[in-house]
């Protein structure tokens, strides 16, 4: 099974694109062709969400606002 890699855009799953010996990603969400620098891996994936979430705590706790 290859590994899976998801768009940093929209964290939907990328499909691989390959002719003439280069390979390709592309998002069917976004409709757009990402590179490999910017792809996100499943590691990747589950540590950004881990920080997504614990942003979104902080945010609503926010002792300017008292």
């Amino acid at each position: 099974m290859s590994p899976r890699y998801y768009c940093p855009t929209c964290k939907g799953e990328l499909d691989m694109l390959s002719g003439c010996g280069a390979v390709g990603y592309f998002c069917n969400h976004c409709r757009k062709l990402v590179s490999r620098s910017k792809m996100l891996g499943e590691g990747d994936l589950n540590s950004e969400e881990e920080g997504t979430l614990g942003e979104a705590s902080t945010d609503s706790k926010d002792p300017s606002t008292d």
